[in-house]
């Protein structure tokens, strides 16, 4: 493929104990490379994907952020960008960033970090991830970025143009426009405010990541396990009152998986064991 979704981002005022919950729930592994400092990011990945905790600096929003990219040549998605999808556009960023020479933005304004796939910017867990005892290495997976955009369809088409992410069907029941690397998916789906009926409004913008265990069943039992031995890193539930259920059902309508879950922050993740 010419691109592929290589690493997902949130923001944190907790991000050490979400980097925790992360590790401990789907035993992602963090970088051998990582500085534990003041300056730091958590980064942990799966082998092929990496899950960047960003901690939240004044002037930010908390939850799920963005995500990143990593193509053939950064030169023809500009080529693709300027030509097709003109209202898109890119910035350079700072050197030192592990992951992320650009970030750009697609016709509804959500944004994506981007970087060449030999580029000397992949550093930490984004290039440890290309060496072979990392591919793979991991049973947990993450397999879905999903956001929730006011003209889906467009954006749907920007991501297929430019980054030659392939459409799969969408399953039967559900909603959006569904789009691979061959392994990852990003979903893009239909804001409209109509569709808050009877509980508080969500903004456009990501909505929930997906992630694949091997097991449900087991899963489930290691997800009590670990609540009953810490309650820091339980889930967050969902539903209780009735504009939580109302929010559950929601949620529930848009998930591609069997289970749905909060980590202790609120964000949500959606859990396939296919």
């Amino acid at each position: 493929m010419f691109a592929q979704l290589n690493h997902m981002a949130m923001i944190s005022p907790q991000y050490p104990m979400l980097e925790r919950f992360y590790r401990s729930h789907f035993k992602f592994r963090i970088s051998e490379r990582a500085h534990h400092d003041a300056e730091a990011s958590a980064v942990v990945g799966d082998g092929y994907v990496g899950l960047n905790i960003l901690p939240r600096r004044d002037g930010y929003m908390g939850g799920i952020d963005h995500f990143g990219i990593i193509v053939d040549s950064i030169d023809t998605v500009l080529e693709r960008m300027k030509s097709a999808h003109p209202k898109t556009n890119i910035v350079k960023r700072p050197s030192y960033r592990p992951f992320a020479a650009y970030s750009g933005h697609d016709p509804d304004g959500n944004v994506f970090d981007l970087a060449e796939k030999k580029g000397d910017n992949l550093k930490d867990v984004y290039s440890e991830q290309q060496e072979e005892n990392w591919k793979d290495s991991n049973e947990c997976q993450l397999r879905r970025f999903a956001i929730r955009t006011p003209n889906a369809e467009a954006c749907a088409e920007f991501y297929a143009d430019v980054f030659e992410l392939q459409l799969v069907n969408t399953p039967e029941g559900k909603e959006g426009y569904h789009l691979t690397d061959g392994r990852v998916i990003l979903s893009l789906m239909q804001w409209d405010i109509e569709k808050f009926g009877g509980m508080s409004i969500k903004r456009p913008g990501p909505d929930h990541i997906g992630i694949r265990v091997p097991d449900l069943e087991e899963f489930k039992n290691e997800v009590q396990r670990l609540a009953d031995k810490n309650t820091f890193i339980a889930t967050r539930p969902l539903g209780g009152s009735k504009e939580a259920e109302i929010r559950k059902e929601h949620f529930v309508e848009s998930a591609l998986g069997k289970f749905q879950m909060a980590d202790p922050d609120g964000n949500w993740i959606d859990i396939s064991d296919d």
